[in-house]
């Protein structure tokens, strides 16, 4: 089988995966995440069926219970911090990456990152999963103040998009007193380190 008969095999997999363990609304989520992510990762010179196919996976075990993740996380060996014991939703994305390799046999490194750092995002991300992490913010049914400003930088370049989202984030957690991720820290200043170095280099 070639790579493109492959990809859309897995797609179609991919798709009926996520239909099947999710609600109609979470599943609607899902494609609205998908068609948004292939969009950018068209605009962006990324692969669109790597990344369609993230998308469609990343929220697969968003409607698993609290113990039942720390359950599988415990039995597959993930990472447990203190965030994920406290609100273990936040599992639903390594969770989700490695139900994709087990059920579905997905091995793709660049899809199993996209789907597991879509949630908190991660320091040095990769392109294809910067694409789901922007794509998930910003699809067409999110409505905040500034989702219309994330949807015009997400069009010129996915890393400020990114930045811009996580300083939202990080701002709305401290105005209730909640505490931010720390890989959403880190990744928000890994993303504004390269911004700088980037700016460095094109003065030269």
């Amino acid at each position: 089988m070639d790579d493109h008969a492959k990809t859309h095999t897995l797609l179609e997999e991919a798709d009926a995966f996520a239909r099947c363990r999710l609600s109609k609304e979470r599943y609607e989520h899902t494609l609205r995440v998908a068609d948004t992510a292939e969009g950018l990762a068209l605009a962006h010179g990324i692969d669109a069926g790597k990344v369609r196919l993230a998308a469609l996976l990343h929220d697969a075990a968003r409607e698993t219970g609290p113990e039942e993740f720390l359950k599988l996380a415990d039995k597959w060996r993930l990472e447990v911090g203190d965030p994920e014991r406290q609100s273990p939703k936040l599992l639903h994305g390594p969770v989700a990456a490695e139900l994709a390799r087990r059920e579905l046999g997905v091995d793709d490194g660049e899809v199993l990152e996209a789907v597991m750092a879509h949630t908190t995002g991660k320091p040095e991300i990769g392109p294809l999963a910067l694409v789901l992490y922007v794509a998930d913010k910003i699809e067409p049914a999110r409505d905040y103040p500034s989702v219309e400003r994330l949807r015009r930088l997400a069009s010129e370049d996915l890393n400020e998009a990114a930045a811009e989202s996580l300083r939202r984030a990080i701002a709305h957690n401290e105005e209730r007193g909640k505490a931010t991720h720390p890989a959403s820290r880190k990744m928000l200043d890994w993303l504004e380190a390269n911004s700088t170095a980037q700016s460095r280099i094109e003065q030269e």
